[in-house]
């Protein structure tokens, strides 16, 4: 009797924290080896997979991101409002002085996120809009600021089904000052220093083999041609005259034949006496 009673009460236990607002699911970081999973102003979580275990059809799933001081006021406005949830806390005035603090963003379809199908490496990035103006953009969240998540089962009518509980608290870094930043060569590591020592060198060796080069090319003596070959002077043509022109100077008479006149002589381009004959 009382081991039957005991499985009855884990039994509706376990439909109770399945079903409801007893839900156990609450977002969590994705399992995935990111460098990244948080960042000074994104979140990256797991895919609500068998989250909202229950028909809803046409039923969407929607993520509530924000403040963890705002968990309270969220809820608070849910229980209390009548109109559009979804339209609570626009997202460009989200994180006003005077704002609620958080902000609602689509994720998918219920039906896009099956108990049947668990695969650990899908995940939804919280933030991936950027600086956005829509009232449910998916912007991001306030730089080194504590924020908490949640998801809500939306209907057609845009009315909430159903929610899961509140993801833990997920601090963000905080962005450091570009002043506060020292750079110095302190903060350089062993191996840097060695390889921007190297580079320095070897562009400085390569420089300096370059201005080698162009002075030895500027400085370089270049020849000169001194001899200039006058063609008409450097052909010989002999001086043949005829019987009655022997004495008269003559036009066309080559005048390098004419300077060395007294070593050349027309005779002795004739056939001199007894000379044999062929």
């Amino acid at each position: 009797m009382k081991t039957n009673t005991v499985i009855s009460l884990m039994s509706l236990m376990s439909i109770w924290m399945w079903t409801g607002e007893g839900q156990i699911f609450q977002p969590e970081l994705t399992s995935n080896a990111f460098l990244a999973k948080v960042t000074s102003n994104t979140v990256i979580l797991k895919q609500p997979y068998c989250v909202f275990n229950q028909p809803c059809p046409g039923c969407e799933i929607w993520l509530v991101a924000g403040l963890c001081s705002a968990n309270g006021t969220f809820d608070a406005l849910v229980n209390s409002s009548t109109t559009n949830i979804l339209s609570l806390s626009p997202y460009p005035t989200a994180f006003n002085p005077s704002s609620n603090n958080f902000f609602l963003t689509r994720v998918g379809l219920l039906s896009d996120f099956p108990c049947n199908q668990y695969p650990n490496d899908r995940y939804f990035v919280v933030g991936a809009d950027g600086i956005c103006s829509g009232v449910n953009c998916n912007g991001v969240l306030p730089d080194g600021s504590t924020v908490c998540f949640k998801y809500l089962l939306i209907d057609a009518n845009r009315t909430l089904i159903n929610s899961s509980n509140w993801s833990g608290n997920i601090t963000l870094p905080k962005l450091l000052p570009l002043q506060t930043i020292y750079d110095g060569l302190s903060a350089r590591s062993g191996a840097m220093v060695v390889i921007t020592t190297i580079l320095c060198v070897a562009a400085a060796l390569l420089l300096l083999l370059f201005l080698i080069m162009l002075c030895v090319t500027c400085c370089r003596p270049t020849k000169k041609d001194s001899k200039q070959i006058s063609v008409m002077n450097s052909i010989r043509i002999p001086r043949y005259d005829t019987h009655n022109l022997k004495e008269r100077v003559h036009p066309y008479d080559n005048p390098a034949y004419q300077s060395d006149l007294k070593n050349y002589s027309t005779s002795s381009t004739l056939p001199k006496n007894g000379a044999r004959k062929l």
